[in-house]
């Protein structure tokens, strides 16, 4: 029998032994091939920004009627993203001098948070965007929008579903170039966020999706608005708060000289509107007030005798249905009821609302507060 003792000396011994040629030579290879995969995993780090920048603007440019351009691309793996950095998107018409659309960065990465909830969803975040609506006297120096080709694109940028969407600093602009005087109102400093688009919490929620906004409008005034929604409805099914206090009337002159011909030289507006929709009916009102308002009716600030009357006659017909006691509201509430395919606004009570608030009883500024989503019933509009 071999005693324990030799055997350990004989393990000892082939553990102690000389590495043999054979050995080098494959330790030689293993390393050659682990250096091979090191280089090829940084070339393709360092090239991958160029072949998904050339992929994203072969992309956006399939999107009808607009040609688009990225400057750059950056990679983020360590978490799961890259970002769009320089991105516009010019109506091909040549006639519109601004892009509908311009971002500095987009972030499109992975929502982490969600993998807890059993997700696997992606997140966009836009900082420093534009949208630029433009008016003009015919189709190609006209933009008005994109059609919805644009959201394919976004779904081969990001192929998982979008979860969360954020904007950081964004501006909506409207304006007309061939009006006199030219026209650009904007809403600007808009912060939004958009949660749980593909409910992946809180799923037995009717409307497990939230939407807020924050922004300042025509440069004077303060815009929120607050939406519960369930996205994945077939028909749209939500309900929208929005308020917009503190606007200076002088600061819309633009838009009201082009248009109504009228130049405004005092007063403050705001609007409060509520709606609820489900199963394709809705239901809610929007209510507009207006606070001192004072037109130019000087006949030498008016261009013509006939905006001189027309000046006149909108500030004696204000001032008639103001409330005195009230800031001299001028107000309404329009209530908004139908479907999403016949929608069907009150005028008459729209005119009962200006009567009301002027002699019996002045519209409070604020929300009503009193629909809810029970309350859009696609009955009680058929």
């Amino acid at each position: 029998m071999v005693k324990m003792s030799h055997i350990n000396n004989l393990c000892q011994m082939k553990e102690n032994a000389p590495d043999t040629p054979k050995k080098h030579r494959r330790k030689r290879i293993l390393l050659k091939v682990a250096l091979v995969v090191l280089v090829l995993l940084v070339g393709v780090r360092l090239y991958l920004p160029t072949i998904v920048l050339r992929y994203v603007n072969k992309e956006i440019n399939t999107i009808p009627d607009y040609q688009g351009h990225v400057n750059d691309i950056t990679m983020s793996l360590w978490r799961g993203a890259y970002q769009i950095q320089g991105i516009d998107l010019n109506k091909l018409s040549g006639k519109v001098p601004v892009p509908f659309f311009s971002a500095k960065t987009i972030d499109l990465s992975m929502e982490w948070a969600a993998l807890f909830h059993g997700a696997i969803v992606a997140k966009l975040k836009f900082y420093d965007t534009q949208v630029n609506f433009v008016s003009g006297p015919t189709e190609a120096t006209s933009q008005k929008g994109m059609d919805s080709s644009w959201v394919d694109v976004v779904k081969k940028l990001m192929p998982i579903s979008i979860n969360r969407v954020d904007i950081i600093n964004g501006e909506i602009h409207y304006m007309d170039f061939y009006s006199n005087p030219k026209v650009d109102i904007s809403i600007s400093s808009i912060r939004a966020t958009a949660r749980n688009l593909r409910n992946t919490v809180n799923k037995d929620k009717v409307l497990p999706a939230t939407i807020y906004m924050s922004a300042v409008c025509f440069n004077t005034g303060d815009l929120s608005v607050d939406m519960a929604l369930n996205p994945l409805n077939s028909q749209p099914t939500f309900e929208v708060k929005e308020k917009m206090k503190g606007v200076q009337l002088t600061s819309l002159n633009s838009y009201t000289e082009a248009y109504l011909k009228l130049k405004m030289t005092g007063g403050t507006f705001e609007i409060y509107t509520e709606i609820a929709a489900k199963d394709g009916a809705f239901e809610g009102y929007t209510k507009p007030l207006f606070h001192h308002i004072e037109i130019e009716k000087n006949i030498k600030e008016n261009k013509n005798i006939l905006h001189w009357i027309i000046a006149n006659t909108a500030q004696l017909i204000t001032t008639i249905l103001s409330n005195p006691s009230h800031e001299k509201q001028f107000a309404t509430r329009i209530p908004i009821k139908g479907t999403f395919k016949s929608p069907t606004p009150d005028a008459w009570a729209a005119v009962g609302g200006l009567l009301r608030n002027a002699f019996i009883q002045a519209l409070t500024p604020t929300l009503d507060s009193t629909l809810r989503i029970s309350t859009a019933d696609s009955t009680a509009v058929k």
